[in-house]
């Protein structure tokens, strides 16, 4: 046991002496928290609003289009009129054409340029149109006040889902994307820390190492020493790229708060101007959201989770470790490890193509060894069985015990 150990030191001790090691430490969180403020930066130099020249000749929208910071409507009395402005300026033209109906039922048109409105343009028009049409039926067709119409608008019932024993709101939308972040970042872990185990039998192969080590040492013990080196090295990185993120995520919205605040106050105003619907927008609204995001995360058992994925993070390192170290021990290729690489960790990849069938209860995919470390992450916000929770993990280490025979038979027999 004390060579394995001296084994699974000296791959720690080596990956942590490499220049390589530190420089992707600090430079993907550098690169994730970038990916994080950069949209909300560009957003603030989105170039000039654009104009919308509104030709309404049913009446009916008149006037009553509402500008957002993005878009402003200017009504025309005609569509001629309204061509020369377009051609002078490059603004683009509603045209809201009259028909024999009392409202209009066919598609209105919308003229543009030499560029194409952007998509939030589109909506932004498309919104508000279909809520004035809306109103204009109440109000014109059924003979509904204002105050009658916000009145029908406003009640509303909030559908939630409630855990009985606990009494915490159930927060599905949040639960089922921390349940596909979950199973994306296991699956991608396991790939790309697998692979650096490939990476170092490659090099072993190269520079006749191994003759040495396999003198004093059996296959099985170099084997799990260097898996289990590889894997405590991977979740030392996992953890310092996972706060390092978090700290200059914060750090940049600290330091430069107000392009967060703007675009923040930009999204109020725009669910303002386009819905109308007093329980929409208080269901939708960016402090809705953020209020049902943290007390998802707060009605989650998080250290459940992260012990978790510790535990099916190494049994599944030692599954994919393994069967990866045993291709590399018989490829000669750099092309063909990559393709049998990617052929080995497909099961891994679908599990995120395969989430209805994981959040439908099915437990195939959880108790499958292969596809079980990032099944049980995506089912784990919403509970998983006892009987899963006993036999996944059994199965999984029982299949990472095999591969790791299957590597330390390939080592001995391809390298040594």
């Amino acid at each position: 046991m004390n060579k394995v150990w001296l084994i699974l030191w000296r791959e720690v001790s080596l990956r942590l002496r490499k220049p390589s090691f530190w420089v992707l430490t600090l430079l993907v969180p550098v690169a994730l928290a970038v990916l994080y403020a950069l949209p909300v930066i560009a957003a603030q130099h989105s170039g000039e609003p654009q104009t919308v020249l509104v030709v309404d000749e049913t009446g009916l929208f008149d006037g009553r289009f509402r500008s957002t910071v993005d878009v402003h409507f200017r009504s025309m009395p005609s569509m001629d009129f309204a061509a020369e402005h377009r051609a002078e300026n490059e603004n683009l033209v509603l045209f809201i054409p009259r028909y024999e109906t009392a409202m209009p039922r066919e598609a209105t048109l919308f003229f543009y340029g030499y560029r194409t409105p952007s998509l939030a343009v589109q909506s932004t028009v498309d919104n508000q149109l279909q809520q004035l049409l809306r109103n204009a039926i109440l109000e014109d067709v059924y003979g509904l006040s204002p105050e009658e119409r916000h009145s029908v608008e406003g009640s509303h019932i909030r559908f939630s889902t409630r855990d009985v024993v606990t009494g915490h709101d159930g927060l599905t939308r949040v639960k089922t994307v921390l349940s596909l972040v979950l199973a994306l970042l296991m699956a991608l872990s396991l790939v790309l820390f697998g692979v650096q185990v490939m990476r170092a039998m490659q090099e072993e192969r190269q520079n006749r190492v191994a003759e040495v080590v396999a003198s004093s040492v059996t296959p099985v013990q170099l084997m799990g020493g260097k898996l289990g080196g590889v894997a405590l090295t991977a979740l030392l990185q996992l953890v310092l790229w996972l706060l390092l993120t978090v700290a200059l995520a914060m750090c940049i919205r600290a330091a430069v708060p107000e392009p967060f605040e703007a675009v923040r106050q930009q999204v109020v105003q725009a669910d303002l101007a386009t819905k109308g619907i007093a329980a929409t927008i208080q269901y939708d609204s960016p402090a809705a959201i953020v209020d049902d995001t943290v007390s998802a995360l707060t009605a989650i058992d998080v250290p459940l989770i992260a012990l978790q994925f510790l535990l099916y993070f190494l049994f599944g390192f030692l599954l994919y470790g393994g069967l990866l170290a045993a291709l590399a021990a018989r490829l000669d290729s750099d092309a063909a490890t990559l393709q049998w690489t990617l052929l080995v960790c497909l099961p891994l990849l679908i599990v995120p193509l395969l989430m209805p069938l994981v959040l439908k209860g099915s437990h195939l995919l959880l108790l499958l060894p292969f596809t079980a470390p990032a099944a049980v992450m995506a089912a784990l916000p919403f509970g998983v069985d006892y009987s899963v929770a006993i036999w996944a993990p059994v199965l999984l280490l029982v299949a990472g015990g095999a591969a790791l025979l299957l590597a330390a038979y390939s080592y001995r027999r391809h390298i040594v």
